[in-house]
């Protein structure tokens, strides 16, 4: 058996079948046996891995029956290989020196490694480190918990580290300095407080001409070590950091360093810890000393070890302030932070990384500046910029919380204190005023109320005088515009602002030069996490399937995540699954996110105010979003909603985009989160007339059926096709031109297409449902998409049979046929091929019927009887060339000339195989079709493989492989030739042994 546990439990065999474990509990007893190394684990101590601290009084004989298990399902998975699970005195072990275990493999790698490192050979031993590095799959034991599961991953967990660190400083000594930032990068953000991949990271930088970024590494680093633990870092550390300031650093540490050392001699070496290196008990208080000078007042700033900056009391003397004598306290205006805030970590260190200049104290002449500042707008003129963060994203996505969160966490190094005020930008209430805002502030600055100015811009140039030397944080919530922001904004450069908003600001970033960042729904983990964090774990995890399906129907939106944890926490008696299938009802999904004695929170009430926000235009082409098939559209298909040309649609989606009532995924790609969508669709439905709807659906099916038969039309050339009409004055014609172009297309649209023909197939009409199959059979009869290209066809048929169209159901039947194939299904396709025929037959429709026998052909092709294949294909051309020209199918009589070639091989008929393979090509290359060609030359590799000329078939193969890569790059065509080389030693790919393609 191959066991794995660097990342989820996995079981194999010797032959690489995974093996399916019963259940959690079976899960948790193997992984306490495999984290025991082979050795003996006691019945006792299995009791508390699979129980923890609540065992039943069978326990005992549970673990005995789960072993039981366990064994019967090894046995059964390898029934010849060596036993696995052995009793051994009071427990039970598994045999290692039998079985594999990544753990084991990855620290024997290790170890190997670090000897062929010691023997002075480092680029081996790098690359023995990348390898052992490589078996891990995610966490120890990845969806397992518990006291025993935790313990035993801990020192897994730091050899990997360890071994991290140590193939880095080979890197380095190899010179690989600039190719290691990214992963140093990833590695620091993931271990903040590691101090040998900060110094990694320091020298790394520094050797790739970027200290002034080495620099801001380390002081982002001692910041959070004194923040969040009250050390300094080692002096290793801050002897690298020295170096750097002098640019005198040896770039190349040896394995084990903390990553600091002067060019003067070899960097010692330092124990490993877990968290960091030799540290320093901080007792010293904070740069700065205990009095600041703000506009000729003093006051008393609260700087030292464990002071709360919350608060001081210093009377004011003169100028704009409080009356003499009367304590001002330091604004500390945060709310409360969220108890359960969960996630969000990547926008968490992007406000970090913003914060970090802005927390600096200015420049000034009495105390130089430890060193460069390379903050987000250095640069000439930029040290008297303020600095702007704006946070945005869809109503309910959690910008509100992520801001107070991590403000509460910085609020330290803002010792002048922390404005904060809600906006009601998007609100039941007006949005505040700029000047009431400032009112507020100043007041809280210590302006009496009647010094505040009435006049706004005098209030403003008051404001900004008052925050002129100080470091303030300042937070403003629910923003409507960057004309209600802009008048609040400091000036100073060493104040922080920022902005939330469901608008993108963009004015804020183009003209006072705002930081953006933009919010997307949860993470799939975090979601999770976040339902555990508010029902309880114990519940969570007694339904894990459950939450997670909660989780996606919330649409991993944190305000919809919310509410239904809280809905399950207040009914402790009911189920997960029962509340998700409450959701499920999409009718009542809005209904039920909301909270009973709260509607302003309820996820229709936010998302309502951003609606109504909305310009005319904008609430209607948002209302038709909700009739598109998936969740996401180009603004191609969005103009077809709307009948418009998308010169005219662009603009309004892009008001959509910046109102965050739509994602632009970039290029011409849009998409609609689950919970807008139905939002849209509510809307939509009480806003919009049934004609209206009905009429945009139509247009975006004759849209997309257009420009399928355009794609049809170059990926099958000559190839007859079906009627479609013409489409009205708003079609703009498709982009590509080309049939690499057209398959590109097919493959970016491939999920929206199949999504229209299953909503046509719901709701009509059926004229699209069975048309649009049909027409994208030129796309389908080479895609890897079997499964879903058999879904279609059976769509159509029943479509065309709904419709009572006789045509549609023989061409949807045929179409079925070849998929049939194309599966390996030949019985069902025989059934369906004699089906069309007979419709072909009964309407007189002599094409479709020759294109039914050559059908069959494929058919005896797929089940071996070559001569009665050969005599499909001889009746099929002769039928197709009995036509009048203007009739004819040209595409289907090449192929018909192919497909002979094929069964004259496959018959042993060598001479007529080559004769009739050759001609074809020469056709479709004058023709201009790359799929048939590089089908065509994939056969001819065949033919001459089996004739005994390997060479000539390499070179064949590869020419089929040159006409895909610089044309279509079709992946399951490129896949069968790649397998066909590998047969003759020229390569290696995957084997898909599909037969030709039918017509």
């Amino acid at each position: 058996m191959e066991f794995a546990i660097l990342g989820p439990l996995e079981v194999r065999t010797r032959t690489g079948n995974r093996i399916r474990l019963g259940g959690a509990r079976q899960e948790r007893l193997l992984a306490a046996l495999l984290l025991n190394q082979g050795g003996a684990v006691p019945v006792p101590r299995l009791v508390d891995a699979v129980w923890e601290d609540r065992p039943p009084a069978t326990a005992d004989r549970q673990v005995r029956n789960l072993a039981g298990l366990l064994r019967r399902a090894f046995r059964k998975a390898d029934p010849t290989g060596p036993p696995v699970l052995l009793t051994d005195g009071r427990g039970y072990r598994i045999p290692l020196d039998d079985h594999g275990l990544d753990s084991r493999l990855f620290a024997d790698t290790v170890a190997r490694s670090r000897r062929t490192a010691a023997a002075g050979q480092q680029s081996a031993a790098a690359a023995g480190l990348r390898q052992a590095l490589s078996l891990w799959r995610g966490p120890v034991l990845d969806g397992l918990d518990g006291q025993l599961i935790d313990s035993g991953a801990v020192p897994l967990d730091e050899l990997r580290l360890t071994a991290w660190e140590d193939c880095l400083d080979l890197d380095a000594a190899l010179g690989r300095h600039r190719t290691s930032i990214p992963e140093l990068t990833g590695l620091v953000a993931d271990h903040p407080l590691r101090e040998r991949f900060v110094g990694q990271l320091m020298r790394a930088l520094h050797a790739s001409g970027r200290t002034a970024d080495a620099l801001t590494v380390h002081r982002r680093f001692t910041g959070r070590l004194a923040e969040e633990l009250g050390l300094d870092p080692s002096p290793e550390l801050r002897r690298l950091h020295l170096a750097l300031l002098t640019a005198g650093v040896d770039p190349a540490p040896g394995p084990g360093s903390a990553g600091a050392g002067p060019t003067t001699g070899p960097p010692a070496a330092v124990p490993r810890t877990a968290v960091c290196r030799t540290a320093v008990p901080r007792t010293a208080a904070r740069p700065g000393g205990p009095v600041e000078e703000r506009g000729g007042t003093a006051l008393a700033v609260a700087r030292g070890a464990g002071a709360d900056p919350g608060r001081e009391a210093v009377p004011r003397e003169g100028g704009h302030g409080s009356r003499p004598g009367v304590p001002v306290p330091v604004p500390a205006q945060l709310p409360p932070s969220l108890a359960t805030f969960t996630g969000r970590e990547a926008e968490l260190a992007a406000l970090d990384a913003f914060t970090e200049t802005a927390a600096s104290p200015p420049a000034s002449s009495h105390a130089p500046h430890p060193g460069p500042d390379p903050g987000p707008h250095s640069g000439p003129g930029s040290a008297s910029a303020a600095r702007i963060c704006a946070v945005s994203g869809s109503a309910g996505i959690g910008k509100s919380a992520l801001v107070v969160q991590w403000a509460h966490r910085i609020r330290g190094r803002f010792p002048g204190g922390q404005l904060y005020a809600d906006l009601h930008g998007y609100s039941a209430e007006p949005p505040l005023t700029p000047h009431a805002v400032l009112a507020r502030f100043l007041r809280a600055l210590g302006v009496p109320g009647e010094q505040v100015p009435a006049v706004p811009e005098e209030a403003a140039a008051l404001y900004r005088s008052m925050l002129a030397d100080r470091r303030v944080l300042v937070v403003l919530d629910n923003a409507r515009s960057a004309e209600q922001v802009r008048p609040l904004l400091p000036a100073a450069p060493a104040c922080l602002t920022v902005v939330t908003s469901r608008a993108g600001l963009a004015g804020l970033t183009a003209r006072d030069g705002a930081r953006p960042l933009t919010l997307d729904l949860m993470p799939a983990p975090d979601a999770v996490a976040l339902l555990d964090r508010v029902i309880g774990t114990r519940r969570a995890r007694s339904e894990p399937a459950a939450v997670a399906e909660l989780a996606a129907v919330c649409g991993r939106l944190p305000l919809a995540l919310a509410i239904a944890a809280s809905r399950l926490a207040e009914r402790p008696g009911r189920t997960v699954a029962d509340h998700v299938a409450e959701l499920r009802d999409s009718g009542n999904r809005l209904t039920a996110l909301a909270i009973d004695d709260d509607a302003a929170s309820a996820v229709r009430a936010t998302l309502d105010l951003s609606y109504r926000t909305l310009p005319a235009a904008a609430r209607t082409l948002f209302r038709l979003l909700a009739l598109a098939p998936g969740s996401g559209l180009t603004a191609a298909a969005a103009a077809a909603l709307c009948g418009e040309r998308v010169a005219v649609v662009r603009p309004v989606l892009d008001q959509l985009a910046n109102a965050h009532l739509l994602t632009h995924e970039g290029g011409d790609q849009y998409r609609l989160h689950d919970l807008l969508r139905l939002y849209a669709a509510e809307r939509a439905a009480a806003e919009t007339g049934r004609a209206v709807s009905t009429a945009a659906r139509e247009r975006l099916g004759t849209w997309y059926l257009h420009h399928a038969d355009a794609a049809a039309r170059l990926l099958t050339p000559q190839r007859r096709r079906i009627p479609l009409g013409a489409p009205g004055p708003w079609y703009e014609p498709p982009a590509f031109t080309t049939a690499a172009g057209a398959q590109r297309w097919c493959e970016s649209e491939h999920g929206r297409l199949l999504d229209l023909v299953r909503s046509a197939a719901e709701h009509g009409p059926d004229a699209l449902a069975w048309r649009l199959p049909v027409v994208l059979w030129s796309y389908w009869f080479t895609s890897p998409h079997l499964d879903d290209r058999e879904e279609a066809a059976r769509l159509a048929v029943a479509a065309a049979v709904r419709a009572h169209d006789r045509y549609g159901e023989g061409q949807a039947r045929n179409d079925l046929a070849t998929a049939l194939g194309a599966l390996g299904r030949h019985d069902e396709m025989l059934a369906e091929l004699r089906l069309a025929r007979v419709l072909f037959a009964e309407l007189g429709d002599r094409v479709g019927e020759a294109r039914t026998i050559g059908n069959l052909g494929d058919h005896c092709l797929g089940t071996g009887a070559h001569g009665q294949a050969r005599l499909h294909f001889q009746g099929a051309l002769a039928l197709f060339r009995a036509q009048p020209e203007e009739q004819r199918d040209d595409w289907a009589v090449r192929v018909c000339e192919t497909d002979l070639g094929v069964a004259a091989m496959l018959a042993g008929r060598a001479r007529e195989a080559g004769e009739y393979l050759h001609r074809a090509l020469e056709r479709h290359r004058s023709t201009g079709d790359p799929v048939l060609e590089s089908i065509t030359l994939h056969h001819l590799g065949d033919h001459h493989r089996r004739l005994g000329r390997p060479a000539e078939a390499a070179a064949l193969l590869r020419q089929s492989l040159t006409v895909l890569d610089a044309t279509v790059r079709n992946t399951r065509l490129r896949a069968e030739v790649l397998a066909a080389l590998a047969r003759l030693g020229e390569a290696a790919g995957p084997p898909d042994a599909q037969g030709p393609p039918g017509g």
